[in-house]
């Protein structure tokens, strides 16, 4: 016997796309089982209409409308005995957000997500993590996708408006849930850390490289400010910029026409051969083909000069 009944009200599984990268908004309205793939980026759902069964290979869960789900990167999932359901996903790349240093740095009810290399990803433990909104926060979440939903329609992704609406969706849903993904809704951001991540931040813009043990320490001891950092990034403070450096090449492929020379050299690569490492060590795909991919392609000028120089 099935757990939901199914009705008739839509007429088969359909899906609607708003939007394009760095950020898109899918509507999937599902009558029969659906499974989607495992993804490299973060997945949001929003249950906005409906009951289903939800399927991992951790095992199975009743999900209910008003529900939201927060899918890691990598894992599969199905949608099992739906009862005409309605699911919003929001999907986006992680770089894209983490580009405002300073806002984000600045805001402690933001900072554990900026510092997750997929910026907001569920428990380790679990393929994914599930809890119910209710009320008025549901509400706010149902309006945030609705106007989304419209900028995405307006070609309006890459403008700062739609950064903050997503920004406001993932603050109301871990309001929500009264917690971040890595146990904590607020952080406490010890002066020495704070001093170690400004400086990181500016050897990168200023093309420098950075070294740990030549970094202003303004009193405090070598261990206290390495403790500090770890504790708050979950990483030594030489991986960090590494891994800092290689979001800022993302965002500027992502929106940009430098060549990849160019742009290794701006931001204090060794070369541009172990730019190319590094990037593919992070997102798992060489910068050129996440600019094809993902951002805005050289102009055919540009791409067949930089050839002629690689």
């Amino acid at each position: 016997m099935a757990l939901f009944l199914k009705k008739s009200g839509i007429g088969e599984n359909r899906i609607e796309n708003s939007g394009r990268w760095p950020v898109r908004l899918t509507h999937f309205r599902l009558i029969d089982d659906y499974e989607f793939p495992a993804t490299n980026f973060p997945e949001i759902f929003f249950v906005q209409q409906g009951n289903f069964l939800h399927e991992t290979d951790a095992g199975s869960q009743a999900i209910r409308e008003g529900a939201a789900m927060m899918v890691n990167p990598g894992n599969r999932h199905t949608v099992r005995q739906p009862e005409e359901v309605v699911l919003a996903r929001v999907r986006f790349l992680p770089e894209w957000l983490t580009s405002e240093y300073g806002t984000i740095a600045n805001s402690p009810k933001v900072l554990l997500l900026f510092f997750d290399q997929s910026w907001f990803r569920c428990p380790r433990e679990g393929d994914f993590h599930v809890f119910t909104t209710c009320g008025e926060g549901s509400a706010r979440i149902r309006a945030e996708l609705e106007y989304l939903r419209d900028l995405l329609r307006d070609k309006r992704q890459l403008e700062p408006v739609t950064r903050v609406v997503v920004l406001k969706l993932l603050m109301l849903l871990a309001d929500e849930h009264h917690r971040f993904w890595r146990g904590v809704s607020e952080v406490e951001v010890l002066p020495e850390a704070k001093q170690a991540l400004d400086q990181i931040e500016s050897c990168i813009v200023r093309g420098e490289s950075f070294e740990a043990a030549k970094i202003s320490r303004s009193g405090f001891g070598k261990g206290a400010v390495e403790k500090a950092f770890e504790d708050l990034t979950g990483m030594s403070m030489s991986s960090y910029a590494q891994r800092r450096r290689v979001f800022h090449a993302a965002c500027r492929l992502l929106d940009g026409q430098e060549e990849p020379r160019r742009l290794s050299k701006d931001l204090g690569f060794p070369s541009t051969s172990e730019f190319g490492n590094e990037f593919e060590a992070v997102f798992d795909i060489a910068p050129a083909v996440y600019r094809q991919k993902f951002g805005v392609p050289l102009e055919p000028e540009v791409a067949a000069a930089d050839e002629e120089k690689g």
